[in-house]
């Protein structure tokens, strides 16, 4: 066929030639930029007549290369021929509209003959009758309109022939003109209105009224156990498509979600490959319920690529859930097949990760100096400091090998480390069987150059949705993540005893390395030597993790033809979790070298034989229930529906440990090879279960009025019998006022809803069996001289401890005005959480022998709102989907057992019940003492030995009256926490041509970190410039006087500092081939991005080099957060 369509094309033209209506025709070949419109028109200046005309014939070589556009013509039928200046301004898609138009008042005809090929003829010519039917006589000349419902014409609509490159846009009056085969299809499409299709036929002239699309309205939304229309739900739910989280690839899915939804809280406290996904927190509540496609599971285990859509359930709508749902619940349905031909999608990227901020270390003079001004400061005789001035000289002065100055940071870390990630899908099928079919792989590196710490992930998925009957269907889902973890000994955790402790413990003051390449330097004048500065795992031993997650589901949905509506639903899933560990320490010998003398030194070790260790764990969750599920409409206005379900959940782990020492070989790292002697084993088991009885009914009266009821029972093994069973309710109603008479015929509004929700809900978070007396095993005893193995009695029995209850109230709002191009969500919530496990206070004889076992006293409550607010359209080629979402919440104790205060001052400070929850106290510091003088002068006793320690350089507290001497007394509220209160997000996407932009600004303030710079023996290279010193004397140093006073490491507002940021936390820029380029190479799209995250952050902590979402406190010894920057394709076939 396109042989045929060749041949055609050519023999059309060789008629044309020897026919002599064209005897010769331009190609545009010179090249010009596409929007440099100026150029275009500079190099018309010659040629534009006084009224601002332009001479055709000068513009049609630029205008095709410009739009890539072929025109053939006679030069005496357009010989003298002007058109307007403007036609150098017009968009693509508009030139060929504008030319046709011109053309037409000039006698003249602008046709097509081929793919972007245009001929340019006298209308009146003899040949017109005759040669050129030939040519055109397929070919049929489209004029139309375009408007609304109203009759207003619509401006930038997309017309465009199906299956081809030709198209165009609308005009200021609605109108297009195109030429088109009788056979083609016209594809109109607008943002914000339904896509029409049409077929040409012989029709020369098209009216098209399109309609709003309410496609956002009738959006599927995902729900408990079902899902329902975005416009029929009276909960407070928030959504997004999957695609949204794939701007740019991240190697944790929850880090995508940040800043995307309101009322999800998610903080980001590492970096490290592998465990580097934000904590998601829903309002404030806590770690949600994640369910994916109805299965409790491991959110972060998703490849981005896999998702269809998230939802969350922040209110009532939780209650579904029950026991699992206090803090709510996080919703996720991957990919499923769509009927029609195989669509195959590559989706390949390459990323470099750096750190967003981290202190880089001290150098060796820095060092040096201030471990002298250290040991000064504090009083000490110089005679025993333990750096003369002259060795700090020679630090600072560098190329003594006697005074090595080593750059730590350098010599452990690179400045990128890959990442790549590969997904393959395919999607297809037809009206009886679809299928979709996942593959990712991602290979996240470490920025650490030694000891491993890469992060491997594969994922596999494979959904098959089957008609077995025209009333049975079936869906078979399978999942496979495998995981892999090659980490140092001593791992990557945030805290002491990691690769972390060892950085900021090794000292510049040693070398990196030793002449004899096989001896260890010994690095930071410790016992651990720096084992991993200055090794690797091969020497010094690992921490590798394989973990695999397997999971099968088979749905049957059968519905009842006897009864309209009815329908059953059979749910069985099967997920298994292995983890398994081994741990291999090598024993480490460190040394250090005079270069003069040439001798090593054993300075210190490691280990002294090697030792393994390894785990095996499997877990094991078994999930099915059963529903019958009733949708009806009775008349014209109302719809019922309604849910029985019944579900049970078992499960089942099991672990197994083993460990041996005293290796004979550390290059054999096989338990075989260890000493028996010694040797340790361990393993254990536990099950579990629940059942549930859930049922909901949804009503709407002319989808004007609507309610949801809930219920839900659920039954724990956790609790004793008579407290087992925990009853859930939940109801919600929603007002659609657009429906209303006096607001149905305005033209502005689309829609307006309001809706109120009531729930309850449960928390079970408490230790299996506690209403049961335990007993502890594996304990030892000396008995008669002889160690023995024993048990002992794990506590009292506790039959009175049962469910936290959680109640929610909700008020919500959801509108959208002009078509869609603006909406938004506004909700005030407030929720009660009870019966919170705790001990209580009272007093016991110290003959009693045991801890009384919690119970549930304890209540807290928590309020907020959140609202949304966006604007979505086009302008010819522009469009653009442009939103921001901002959430506040805070929490308050209620009841929290505590001892009775009676003192104003321990009730002001330390009392809880009635307090904010994240309430900090602490001292209010007033800079730093600049002079003797000040400190004279001070009022009050600050050190409780008259001020007589302080020196200028200290910490100035402020005075508070009503006390001689600063005392706990003069604490007050200096913060609101280390969790944000506000949660903002800003997203931009915007679309011009074959061009996509989309950013996202992200950000949280109202919350605070207790920054402490210095960690172990070396300080940050920050701290040691921006310390104090009587050179420095700001009242204002980042440091106090070092070695200085002991009230300087008082918990006071000095340290305590806002942690508030913004963040662009993704950005992506991409460019679609277009289909001319597409069709040559047989695919159906291709794009080109560049994306980023983390890219810029702006916060008051940038100025200390640290992250805002670091760990509070912990600015050191945890993996950095990371920004990446990313270059990708994808490319559907």
């Amino acid at each position: 066929m396109k042989s045929i369509i060749r041949k055609k094309k050519w023999n059309i033209l060789v008629q044309l030639l020897f026919c002599g209506i064209l005897p010769q025709y331009l190609y545009a070949q010179q090249s010009y930029a596409s929007n440099d419109v100026q150029v275009l028109q500079k190099s018309f200046q010659s040629n534009v007549d006084k009224s601002g005309m332009l001479n055709l014939k000068d513009i049609l070589p630029q205008l095709s290369t410009r739009y890539h556009l072929h025109f053939v013509y006679d030069d005496a039928a357009i010989q003298g021929v002007l058109v307007p200046k403007i036609v150098l301004q017009e968009p693509a898609g508009m030139v060929i509209a504008s030319l046709t138009k011109l053309l037409k008042n000039k006698g003249l005809k602008l046709s097509v003959f081929g793919n972007q090929q245009y001929g340019i003829i006298k209308e009146s010519t003899a040949y017109a009758t005759s040669k050129t039917k030939v040519m055109l006589s397929d070919q049929i000349h489209v004029t139309g309109t375009v408007k609304d419902k109203l009759g207003n014409p619509l401006i930038g609509v997309t017309v465009r022939v199906k299956g081809k490159d030709a198209g165009t846009v609308t005009d200021d009056n609605g109108g297009f003109v195109l030429d088109a085969d009788s056979a083609d299809t016209l594809e109109i499409s607008f943002v914000g209105y339904l896509t029409q299709s049409i077929i040409v036929g012989n029709r020369t002239n098209i009216s098209i009224t399109l309609l709003i699309n309410k496609s956002t309205l009738n959006e599927v939304v995902v729900v408990g156990y079902g899902t329902q229309n975005k416009k029929d739900i009276t909960g407070s739910i928030s959504s997004i498509g999957g695609k949204q989280l794939t701007t740019a690839p991240v190697a944790s899915t929850a880090n995508a979600l940040a800043g995307r939804l309101p009322g999800l809280i998610s903080l980001q406290s590492s970096g490290q490959p592998g465990f580097d996904a934000a904590s998601l927190n829903i309002r404030g509540f806590g770690s949600p319920l994640v369910i994916v496609d109805g299965v409790e599971s491991n959110f972060n285990l998703l490849d981005p690529d896999e998702i269809e859509s998230v939802s969350i359930l922040k209110d009532g709508a939780a209650s579904i859930y029950g026991a699992r749902a206090g803090n709510g619940v996080i919703l996720v349905t991957t990919k499923r097949g769509v009927t029609g031909k195989p669509e195959v999608t590559l989706n390949a990227s390459y990323s470099l990760q750096g750190v967003t901020a981290t202190p880089r270390p001290a150098s060796a003079g820095e060092y040096a100096e201030w471990e002298r001004e250290t040991w000064l400061n504090a009083g000490k005789p110089e005679a025993t400091a333990p750096f003369t001035e002259e060795q700090v000289q020679e630090y600072f002065k560098g190329g003594n090998p006697l005074f090595p100055n080593t750059n730590w940071y350098n010599v452990l870390f690179r400045n990128w480390a890959p990442e790549q990630q590969y997904n393959l899908s395919v999607r297809g099928g037809s009206d009886r069987i679809k299928y979709y079919g996942f593959v990712g792989y991602l290979d996240q590196q470490t920025m650490v150059k030694l000891n491993g710490g890469d992060y491997k992930r594969y994922n596999i998925q494979s959904n098959i949705d089957a008609k077995i009957l025209d009333n049975l269907s079936l869906q078979l889902n399978f999942s496979s993540v495998y995981e892999t973890r090659d980490f140092p000994w001593r791992g990557y955790v945030a805290g002491a005893n990691t690769v972390w402790q060892d950085f900021w413990n090794t000292l510049p003051i040693y070398p990196a390395s030793l002449p004899d390449l096989t001896k260890i330097s010994f690095a930071n004048g410790g016992g651990t030597g720096g084992a991993h500065v200055v090794t690797n795992s091969a020497i010094s031993g690992y921490d590798n993790t394989i973990s695999q997650n397997l999971q099968g589901t088979i749905r049957l949905n059968y519905s009842f033809n006897s009864i309209k509506g009815l329908s059953a639903k059979l749910f069985a899933n099967v997920s298994q979790d292995y983890d398994n560990g081994k741990e291999f320490q090598r024993p480490v010998q460190f040394y250090t070298y005079d270069p003069q003398s040439k001798i090593y030194t054993l300075a210190g070790a490691l280990g002294s034989n090697a030792s393994l260790s390894q785990s095996a764990d499997n877990d094991r969750t078994l999930t099915g229930d059963f529903s019958l599920n009733y949708d009806n409409v009775f008349g014209q206005n109302h719809h019922l529906s309604a849910m029985v379900l019944y579900e049970a959940i078992d499960y089942n782990t099991n672990s197994l440990s083993a460990a041996r020492i005293n290796f004979l070989s550390p290059a054999v790292d096989q338990m075989f090879a260890g000493s028996t002697a010694g040797m340790t084993n361990n393993g254990s088991a536990t099950e579990m279960g629940r059942k549930s009885y859930v049922g909901r009914i949804n009503y709407s009266y002319k989808d004007k009025y609507l309610a949801e009821l809930i219920f839900r029972a659920d039954a724990s093994a956790k609790f004793p019998p008579d407290k087992r069973w925990g009853y859930f309710p939940s109801a919600s109603l929603g007002w659609r006022l657009s429906d209303e008479p006096f607001l149905k015929n305005t033209t502005f509004l689309d829609n307006l809803m309001i809706k109120m929700s009531y729930g309850e809900s449960g928390l079970d978070n408490v230790g299996n069996f506690q209403y049961l007396t335990g007993y502890a095993f594996g304990l030892t005893y000396i008995l008669n001289n002889n160690i023995e193995q024993g048990i002992a009695s794990t506590g009292l029995a506790n039959p009175g401890l049962t469910w936290e209850k959680v109640k929610i109230y909700n008020i919500g709002i959801d509108y959208s005005l002009f078509n869609q191009k603006l909406y938004g969500t506004g909700d005030v919530f407030y929720r009660i959480l009870s019966g919170i496990p705790a001990t209580l206070i009272t007093s016991l004889p110290a003959s009693f022998g045991a801890n009384l076992p919690p119970e549930n006293i304890n209540s807290q409550d928590n309020r907020g709102f959140e609202f949304t607010i966006g604007t979505r359209g086009a302008v010819r080629k522009f469009s653009w989907d442009v939103s921001g979402n901002i959430s506040w919440s805070r929490a308050k104790w209620i009841h929290y057992e505590e001892p009775s205060y009676t003192d104003p001052d321990q009730k002001r400070i330390f009392q809880k019940s009635g307090r904010w929850i994240d309430e900090t106290f602490g001292y209010v510091a007033d800079g730093l003492f600049t002079s003797q003088k000040e400190i004279d002068n001070l009022s009050f006793d600050q050190d409780g030995a008259k001020n007589s320690t302080l020196r200028p350089g200290d910490i100035r507290y402020a005075d508070v009256p009503g006390g001689d001497t600063l005392n706990w007394r003069d604490q007050v509220e200096i913060g609101k926490g280390t969790v944000p209160h506000w949660m903002f997000g800003f997203n931009i996407n915007l679309k011009y041509g074959a061009f996509d932009l989309s950013t996202l600004m992200q950000g949280a303030f109202g919350f605070f970190d207790n920054l402490q710079l210095v960690h172990g023996q070396l300080p940050p290279a920050i701290a040691y410039n921006l310390r104090w010193t009587e050179s420095n004397n700001n009242p204002h140093a980042l440091i106090p006087r070092l070695g200085g006073a002991a009230t300087n490491s008082l918990f006071s507002t000095y340290d305590y500092k806002s942690a508030s940021y913004l963040r662009v936390k993704t950005f992506s820029l991409g460019y679609n081939l277009p289909n001319h380029l597409l069709q040559n190479i047989k695919l159906e799209a291709v794009r080109f991005y560049i994306a980023g995250y983390n890219l810029l952050t702006f916060s008051g902590l940038n100025k200390y080099q640290v992250d805002p979402e670091a760990p509070s406190g912990n600015a050191g010894y945890y993996y950095p957060q990371q920004r990446t920057i990313s270059f990708g394709v994808n490319v559907k076939f």
